[in-house]
């Protein structure tokens, strides 16, 4: 018998993908991404508009029993985003940036069904993202990864 449902982890990383994918240029964000995915993609693609890939990480710590039948799990969800300017790259990054931290924090908020407010027990926005500049062969290229500290909770045909 096939399970009922994706396992929790890929729910919410398919969420992720769901929200950066919703995010538009005006009031409350400064760029509309290009491009969000869930596998890496080509730099290029960067001229168009932010990259965003989104990838489950590594454990952040011990599958700890929290009930008679519930269990939880922290772990991390990484988005490395490429990003392309050829006057100011800094500040481009740093926006989109911001971009993704604003998105995903309301998602994480909220209490309507399917949101990371209701999949997971926390989101956490976790160590500073690292950036990357790149020059000559990839002139005008950036690149972060941002990680968020994520913990859902469950039993194991869940998560």
């Amino acid at each position: 018998m096939a399970p009922s449902a994706n396992p929790l982890r890929l729910q919410v990383a398919d969420r992720f993908a769901t929200v950066l994918e919703a995010i538009t240029a005006g009031d409350s964000y400064f760029y509309t991404p290009h491009l969000v995915s869930k596998f890496p993609v080509e730099y290029e693609l960067a001229k168009y508009g932010p990259l965003y890939q989104v990838f489950p990480g590594e454990e952040a710590g011990r599958i700890e029993i929290t009930g008679r039948e519930n269990y939880d799990e922290t772990f991390y969800i990484s988005i490395i985003g490429i990003v392309h300017d050829t006057s100011d790259l800094v500040s481009k990054l740093e926006k989109a940036v911001r971009d993704i931290r604003k998105a995903i924090d309301l998602d994480s908020k909220s209490e309507t069904a399917g949101t990371l407010g209701v999949l997971t027990v926390q989101v956490r926005v976790d160590e500073s993202p690292i950036m990357e500049y790149f020059a000559e062969e990839k002139n005008g290229f950036g690149q972060f990864d941002q990680k968020f500290r994520v913990q859902i909770t469950g039993d194991f045909g869940d998560l």
